[in-house]
């Protein structure tokens, strides 16, 4: 029995050297980085202690081999992970700009983890877990793996496998309709948004947005965070709902922030953490995810963050208004 199982794609990651440099002249750059949405949230998890495993397909490569060599030395069953000869390890190269922005080339869709498909997805691991974790990104990186997600979605909700999905919108990918977002968010037990996504999913004016969530609230009991980087971090469930402040970071490299959230949060649910305790330390991964160059590096285990929210004892979960009453 697994805690949380992923489905997804594994990447390498490419990073320019500087900022605001572009790929349109050559240039310095760093890596390869193990990557993937749902690769750095499952590396997370399993540091945290949860028993883990992820469904992919990568290349018969180095790139591919980085990738297994880093998720097994921090527990993660690869097991399920399927190597091709059809196709290499898909890649992403980022480039970073001087407003904070971010600009990625992917090769995903006729990578390796592109070619994940329905009859790659084992109905007993499905079965036999708490949790599936899904990411929009993955859904939406090729038709073959968007359908493998959604085979999987089907498979859980038949067998009442708890749902958790970020929607994790990656505008170079999203080259279909979202009709896919909205059954899993029709369906998920756990929605872990970041704001822009939340407002890109539920377009009303920011004044109505609780209206939305008060909607999901009711239509299913789930607990629903959203995520605001720099901002507070809002968690709300139809019982309660609070707000944990940012922790201080000295930022060096967003990408897999959300993802390290998003794996933190779910492990220590599963441990039986109430959602004040697994949100704090969420904020506290992702606070400590961008201070290292390069999407999965900086992830971090339970030791070292608890000694960080040691360190910032003014940091807590607040009580807020609940848009549902």
């Amino acid at each position: 029995m697994y805690d949380i199982i992923t489905i997804g794609e594994i990447l390498v990651e490419i990073l320019t050297e500087k900022i605001n440099q572009e790929f349109t002249s050559p240039g310095t750059l760093y890596g390869p980085f193990p990557s993937g949405a749902p690769a750095i949230a499952i590396d997370q998890a399993s540091r945290m202690g949860a028993k883990t495993a992820i469904i992919s397909k990568i290349g018969n490569d180095d790139f591919g081999l980085l990738n297994k060599q880093r998720l097994r030395q921090n527990g993660v069953d690869i097991s399920h992970i399927i190597e091709t000869d059809n196709n290499s390890t898909g890649t992403a190269f980022v480039t970073y700009f001087s407003n904070g922005d971010r600009k990625f080339i992917f090769h995903f869709s006729n990578a390796a983890c592109g070619e994940l498909c329905p009859d790659d997805i084992n109905e007993d691991v499905i079965k036999n877990t708490k949790f599936i974790h899904i990411m929009g990104c993955s859904i939406s990186g090729s038709l073959s793996l968007g359908k493998a997600i959604m085979h999987a979605v089907r498979l859980a909700k038949k067998h009442k496998t708890k749902i958790s999905f970020d929607p994790n919108i990656r505008p170079e990918l999203l080259k279909s309709n979202i009709n896919n977002y909205k059954e899993i968010i029709e369906s998920c037990d756990i929605l872990l948004t970041g704001k822009s996504e939340f407002a890109n999913l539920f377009p009303e004016t920011e004044s109505e947005h609780e209206r939305a969530i008060a909607d999901l609230l009711k239509q299913k009991d789930r607990i629903i965070v959203i995520k605001d980087g720099e901002k507070n971090t809002c968690v709300y469930t139809r019982a309660e709902s609070f707000m944990v402040a940012p922790f201080p970071a000295i930022p060096v490299d967003a990408t897999g922030a959300g993802d390290s959230f998003d794996g933190t949060f779910l492990a220590l649910l599963c441990q039986g953490q109430d959602l004040k305790t697994a949100a704090l330390y969420a904020n506290a991964a992702g606070a400590k995810a961008v201070e290292k160059k390069g999407p999965m590096e900086g992830n971090s285990n339970k030791p070292n963050l608890d000694k960080f929210i040691k360190d910032n004892p003014d940091i807590i979960a607040e009580d807020a208004e609940n848009p549902l009453f």
